[in-house]
């Protein structure tokens, strides 16, 4: 009787497949941040397909092939600033809610927690941490098509929420209340102001540009700010 093959353990993939995945993925990544940096600059009217595959060093089609036209190469865009904003925020957001929900927590205690929130939220949108394309394309996607500019706004909510909760902790109102709502959007529209608003910065402070001795600076201001309007809100 003929006996059986021995039984071959399994091929690894082909290494003539496994490259080609993989610069797929580098030219998915490519035209991803390439498409970032050139919305930011120009918006999703001004930005041309053909101009981003050239820059990302890629054919037009593959823009198509990837993204399906320009508004999905978009979408796309904004998910990964939103799921990158998210990711750096999480942490510095999951440690000042588990603060805040110690007992006995105090009027400088939360005053602390906004100041932390705030500076880090500033030194993001100024590409301290982040590209600061990843900036300038959250700015541009206020006056972009609505439904991507909710996609960021998904990114921003746990930072907004958690700037509502520590406000409502400081004043004795509801985290949900109008009146929380718009402190917490005036103070990072006060952030904001410094990303959208850098070459009025510039010229107003006489500043060659926003680097670690300008950022302390703003930083301080904004920690100042927190004290003065928060100060008569509570006392330890």
């Amino acid at each position: 009787m003929r006996q059986a093959s021995p039984v071959k353990p399994n091929r690894p993939i082909s290494s003539r497949i496994r490259p080609t995945s993989d610069r797929g993925e580098a030219t998915r990544q490519r035209l991803l941040e390439v498409a970032i940096r050139v919305f930011a600059v120009r918006g999703f009217d001004g930005a041309r397909t053909r101009d981003i595959a050239e820059a990302a060093k890629t054919n037009p089609i593959s823009i198509a092939y990837y993204f399906g036209n320009k508004q999905g190469l978009y979408h796309a865009a904004a998910r990964h600033v939103a799921a990158r904003w998210a990711a750096h925020e999480k942490p510095l957001v999951q440690q000042a809610r588990t603060s805040m929900a110690r007992p006995g927590i105090t009027h400088r205690q939360l005053v602390e927690i906004l100041c932390t929130l705030l500076c880090d939220f500033v030194r993001l949108i100024l590409g301290n941490f982040l590209p600061d394309s990843y900036g300038k394309f959250v700015s541009q996607a206020a006056s972009g098509p609505a439904r991507e500019f909710s996609v960021i706004n998904r990114g921003l909510a746990p930072l907004r929420i958690t700037l509502a909760e520590a406000i409502a902790g400081l004043t004795g109102e509801s985290a949900t209340s109008s009146a929380t709502q718009v402190r917490a959007l005036s103070i990072i529209g006060s952030c904001i102001c410094f990303r959208r608003d850098r070459l009025a910065v510039l010229h107003a402070l006489k500043w060659k540009q926003i680097g670690a001795k300008e950022l302390k600076v703003i930083e301080q201001g904004i920690q100042a700010n927190v004290q003065a309007m928060f100060s008569r809100c509570g006392t330890d």
